[in-house]
This record gives C-alpha cells, structure tokens and sequence, in this order.
C-alpha cells in the first residue's frame, strides 16, 4: 500500500516538474531569442478593432475607404517611423498541403532572427524587385516538396491573386516566431512560406493585410509623442483600434502573471515529493524493522552493510523508473502528435529523434532530481539502521 502511495505522489511529481521545467526553459529561449526588442526602445502593436467595426468597415463601398485609409496609414509610417511588419494568410500549395504565406519587411529580421538552413535570407533588391518572379523562403516541412532552387505557384490568399515563387532559402527545422505576449509560446515557420514586402504589395495593400500586420506591428526609435499621432493616424475613421505597449512593459506584465503560477506549480509539486520522500522513509524503515531477524541472519552468513545499502538503492531506482514512465509516455506521443499533419500548421514540429531538446531535457532533469533525493532518503535510512546494534535489537524482542 504505501508503495503504491510513493508511485501515485511520484508520478503526480514527475508531470508537475516535467510542464513547469518544459514551459520556463521555452521562455528562457525566447526571451532569448526576443533580446533586440528588450535592448531597444520597442512598441508592439495590439489589434483591438472590435467585431462591428470589421463588419462596418469591410463591407460594400466602405472596403474600399478602408483600403484607402490602409494605404495612407502605410505611406505614414513609411515617411515618419521605423517599424517592422508581417502579415500571415493560410494558404493552400498545388498538391493540397496546407501553408501559411506570411508577407515580411526587411526590418523583420532585425527582431527575429530566423535561421536558414540552406540558401540565402533576403536581400535589398529582393523588397525592391518588380519580377513577377517572387523570392521567397520555404519552412522545412516544404522543403521536400519544394526544395531550394524550384519554382512554384500559388493563390496568395491576402490578395487573392495568384503568384510565382522562386524558393532562395529553406528555413532551419522548427524556426519559429515567438510571441511577445506570451513568451512560453511561439508560431512554428515548419510549413510556412515568407515572401519579401515589396513595392507592388505597397501599391495594393489592402485594409485586411494591414489589419492582419497590427498585432506585433513594431515601432521603434520613436518618442512617446510620435506614437500617439500613429495611434491617431491608425484609428482616423473608425476603421481599425489600435494601441502600442512597450515591449518591455509586455514582457514585465507577462512575467507578473507566469511567475506567480510557476511558483505556485512549484511549491505544489515539491510538497509532493516531500510527501513522497517522507513516504519512502518510513516505508524503509519499517520493511528494515520487520526483516531485521531475516538481515542479521544473512549478516552472521556473510552479507556485508553496503551490499543491504546497494539492494536498497536499486529498489528505489526501479521505482523511481515506473514513476517516470507515464510522463514518459505522455512527452513522446504529445510531441508525435505535434509533428502529424493533424495539429494547426503554425504548431507542426519537426521531430529529428525520440523527443525535442527542451522535452528532453526537462525529463531527464526531473527523473534525476526525483532520484537523487529518494536515493539519498533511502542511503541515510540504511545507514543508520545498519549502524545500530541488530544483536541488541533482537535480544529486545
């Protein structure tokens, strides 16, 4: 019985620590990742034009105000700020797999910095080109299909015109766009396909494309006061509602919200495993107690002390091992499941072995923190029952 209470508080632990190590090392990483927008003095937009002003705004003759107010927002910006920008649009590639086509500015990169794992990034001719051939980077998922140096069409569904792409990049497996509001989170690029912000996309930029770009929309290098003339500029008509919160005031809002559950999750599981621990004391104990006539006749045949402190210990490793397993088992096929087609395209993975670095990491630093201190519990309980007299403690009885 008290076995099974050790296993059912060291499982509960081992899920507990495996989601809290798991979700601080992703915010570690893309705290990271995200240091350019701590080191500046970064704005971020936030989207809150509400349901009615899309249905007011979008429809009939007010579209095409909209787009209008769209384009002089953008010559604004372009004229007045530095700013980053993306947009991104499901889409649907020739052999029916589905992408996402996110269109980016030049100062995108300057804030995440997306690895290429063959090819080339964009360039400045690349913004500028008026080709209706389409530089483009390609997420790893597609590179198999697409690989670098092929050419391909497809709707891009922001504009609703068909374009041809020429593939001069494919994204690193798992590139990623973290978000600046939550940063235990992040958008996979593994079935995305970048495009470059050009000047034909300024021309006919529409409401809806600026509309998509607002949220995460980055300014930068600005004052408080040119800020609010944007806000202004952006809200002009009642087309769109936009607010800009500093970057750091996000990440601090953030971190006021996650550390108070971390440490709560925290406190919880180690009350558990010193629950456990406490357990697998007294459990030593008194199996020691009630097979102490059994232990001081193997004594007197020949058992030495550290071979009972050895049994003890392998004891305690194998049922720590079964305590893990069902953490196990949940990690792997959480993280299969992320790598099928079955999940949204923005959280597909690609997975190179058994689990990604972060799950594995933060498996195995549970399992060995949970051993180190049950084994420790069960060598100091040994100790010191094989240092009293089992002579004397038998004669009691």
């Amino acid at each position: 019985m008290l076995t099974i209470l050790t296993l059912l508080c060291l499982v509960s632990f081992s899920f507990l620590g495996y989601h809290l190590l798991r979700s601080n090392l992703y915010v570690l990483n893309n705290q990271r990742n995200l240091q350019t927008l701590v080191k500046k003095q970064v704005y971020v937009g936030n989207d809150q034009t509400s349901d009615a002003q899309i249905k007011k705004s979008f429809a009939g003759k007010s579209a095409t105000k909209a787009d209008a107010h769209a384009r002089q927002v953008l010559n604004y910006l372009d004229q007045n700020y530095h700013y980053a920008l993306r947009w991104s649009f499901d889409g649907n590639l020739a052999n029916g797999r589905d992408v996402s086509i996110d269109t980016v500015n030049a100062n995108f990169f300057t804030f995440y910095l997306i690895s290429v794992a063959s090819g080339r990034t964009f360039n400045a001719r690349d913004y500028t080109s008026s080709s209706s051939e389409i530089p483009v980077l390609i997420g790893a998922k597609l590179a198999k299909s697409h690989p670098l140096g092929s050419k391909f069409s497809i709707v891009n569904t922001s504009s609703g015109k068909k374009e041809w792409y020429k593939v001069v990049g494919v994204m690193a497996a798992n590139a990623s766009v973290p978000s600046v509001y939550l940063l235990d989170n992040q958008t996979y690029l593994n079935n995305s396909i970048i495009r470059p912000f050009r000047k034909a996309d300024r021309k006919n930029l529409t409401a809806t494309q600026l509309m998509s770009a607002m949220q995460d929309l980055i300014v930068y290098d600005t004052s408080q006061a040119q800020l609010t003339k944007l806000t202004q500029k952006f809200n002009q008509g009642s087309f769109f509602k936009i607010r800009f919160i500093s970057a750091k005031k996000n990440m601090a809002d953030f971190y006021t919200n996650y550390k108070g559950t971390a440490i709560m999750f925290a406190l919880i599981s180690l009350i558990i495993l010193a629950i456990a621990t406490g357990i697998i004391i007294w459990n030593t104990w008194s199996c020691l107690k009630e097979e102490q006539s059994e232990i001081a006749l193997r004594i007197s045949l020949g058992l030495l002390p550290k071979n009972m402190l050895i049994a003890a210990i392998i004891y305690q490793v194998l049922i720590s091992l079964v305590a893990v397993i069902p953490v196990t088992v949940y990690a792997v096929t959480y993280t299969k499941t992320l790598a099928q087609t079955a999940v949204g395209i923005s959280s597909q993975i690609v997975l190179s072995g058994l689990l990604p670095k972060a799950e594995a990491t933060s498996l195995v630093s549970i399992f060995a923190l949970m051993l180190v201190i049950t084994v420790f519990a069960v060598i100091l309980v040994t100790s010191r029952f094989s240092k009293q007299s089992l002579a004397f403690r038998m004669g009691e009885e």
